[in-house]
This record gives structure tokens, sequence and C-alpha cells, in this order.
């Protein structure tokens, strides 16, 4: 029994060897850049929380249609019937009829403007959101386009966009100018009525950059970004944005994150993912966070049992 006792624990402690070693080449081969949470919201702290104080007039407390007008925007709550990711609330905006200008129902994001504004958001940045849409495919023309989010690296609000149109998704004043696609063929038609995953890689480098997006961790778009110089994120809002002549949409919005990287992506085979709670139970690590901890926490299991067993 003592022979087999030590047995069992040199064989835990080669295991536990092997396994560190093995870990520590994992990190090496896939290295990460070290994520920072620059700002985020899932709506639980209402209007204005943590968004910047300004309303166009779209804001509905009650989630009524404010008078005279055909588009709005509100926060659900779970309690509510309509879709919430996580948490307790949501953002939701909507659309009743055709406007002469384009519906704006959404707040807004600034950053680097003093007071409670926070710090402009360095480049480069991950920004991931999620986004259920309803609408009707067959009532919209060619033209017509809803956008899911918009990002400028300046405070003139010359900004780069993502929209559905035509049933898919593209950018807008990108070079080129509606992106280039690079996901599966043929290209799918943007899903309704269902929570979709949004990850957007944005760098500002001076006087170009770039931009890429993953739907549910697909690739679909990149584009470069020429218009103007800068090197952080200063605007950018999601929500429903539409032309006008859109007559009936519902949008929802949740788990809206920014994230700003200490070094530049340059493996786009795969989407890049915000660090989760890792072993320490907070978030550490980056994109091979995740599986590291995942295996080191094998390894303890495996230990204990071997230990439980001697």
């Amino acid at each position: 029994m003592a022979l087999r006792g030590h047995a069992r624990r040199w064989t835990a402690c080669v295991f536990v060897a092997i396994g560190t070693s093995f870990l520590g080449s994992i990190g090496e081969a896939q290295a990460a850049p070290r994520w920072s949470l620059a700002w985020r919201s899932g709506f639980e702290n209402g209007w204005p929380g943590e968004w910047f104080p300004w309303d166009n007039g779209t804001y509905s407390a009650n989630g009524t249609m404010p008078a005279g007008s055909t588009s709005a925007w509100t926060i659900v709550s779970r309690g509510s019937g309509h879709p919430v990711r996580s948490g307790d609330r949501a953002y939701r905006g909507w659309v009743t009829g055709a406007s002469s200008s384009s519906h704006r129902p959404y707040p807004g994001l600034s950053t680097g403007d003093g007071g409670s504004t926070p710090p402009a958001i360095a480049s480069p940045i991950v920004n991931t959101f999620w986004v259920w849409l309803d609408t009707d495919y067959n009532a919209l023309s060619p033209s017509d386009w809803i956008s899911l989010g918009t990002w400028g690296n300046n405070t003139d609000w010359i900004v780069h966009t993502l929209s559905v149109r035509d049933r898919r998704l593209e950018f807008a004043h990108t070079v080129p100018f509606a992106g280039q696609y690079i996901g599966p063929q043929p290209m799918p038609t943007f899903p309704l009525r269902r929570w979709v995953r949004i990850t957007a890689y944005i760098e500002y480098n001076g006087s170009i950059g770039n931009v890429r997006v993953w739907q549910d961790g697909v690739p679909m778009l990149r584009g470069d970004w020429t218009q103007r110089p800068g090197t952080t994120l200063r605007r950018a809002h999601w929500g429903l944005y539409a032309n006008g002549a859109v007559r009936s949409a519902n949008m929802y919005n949740d788990d809206v994150s920014v994230w700003t990287l200490s070094e530049r992506i340059t493996d786009f085979s795969r989407e890049p993912r915000p660090p989760q709670t890792g072993c320490g139970g907070g978030y550490e690590g980056g994109v091979a966070a995740t599986g590291a901890c995942a295996m080191a926490t094998g390894l303890r299991r495996r230990v204990r049992r071997s230990r439980a067993a001697a």
C-alpha cells in the first residue's frame, strides 16, 4: 500500500510538472495582448447612467411613443416580456412610421470631453455587443438600411457605421465604402428575432485605420478608415438608427462593452474575445486565458483525486 501511495504521488507530481510545462508552452504559442475594459453598459443603471446625458427627444421613460414622433427608445425590464439577454434590463428602440429625416432613437457615448465623460479610449479597440432585430425584410427596399453601430475617432461625428441593408451586413464610409465581405458564401441573411453577437475590432493609426466585424464568431467584413486622423475612440452609438423610409422596426441591445488592447491583433482567423471569468474568479488573461484556465482546473482536479486515492 505504501509503495502504491508513493507511486500515485510520483505520478501526480510528474503530471503536474508536464501539465505546467505544457501550459507554459501554450502561453508562449498563444501570447495575447492585455485587455482593459474601458466602458460598458447593460442598461442596468437606467438613463443616463454611463451614457452621455443628452436626449434628442426620442427617449421615452414610460415606453410610449412621444407625441408627434415615429421613433423612440426606452429601457425594458425582464418582467416586461421584451427580450433581455442578461441582467434585468436592455435597450429597446422602435419605429412605427416613416419620417422626413433619419430615425435616431438611441443614446450615445462621448469620451475625452471632461466632466462626467470617460477618458478617450485608446486604439486598438474591441467592441462587443448583442443585438436583437425585428423587422419585415419584404417591406424594406434594397436601399433602406438599419444601422447597428457607429464609431468615430473625432468629435465632429465624422464616423463609420455597420448596418443591415438588403438583408445583409455592410459598412458605410470605409474603403471600400461598404466594406469588403470576407465571410462564408453565399452571404447569409442577417438573423431576425434572436440575439446576435457582434464583435468589432478597430484600429485608429493616425491618418489611417481599419475595422473588422464578426457575427456570432464568424468573420464578415473588413474595411479601412481614412476620413479623419486620430488614435482614440471619441464618439459611438448603438441602437436603432435607420433611414426615414423605414416604417416598422424593433431593436434590442444588451451587454455593450468597449475594450482597449495593449497591442494590435495580427491573427484575424478567429474572433477576438474579451477575457472570461478566469481561474481566480475575475477578469484576467486574454484570448488564450479561457483554455489555459480550463486546462489548469482539470489538472488540479486530477491531482486532488490522485491525492485522495493515495
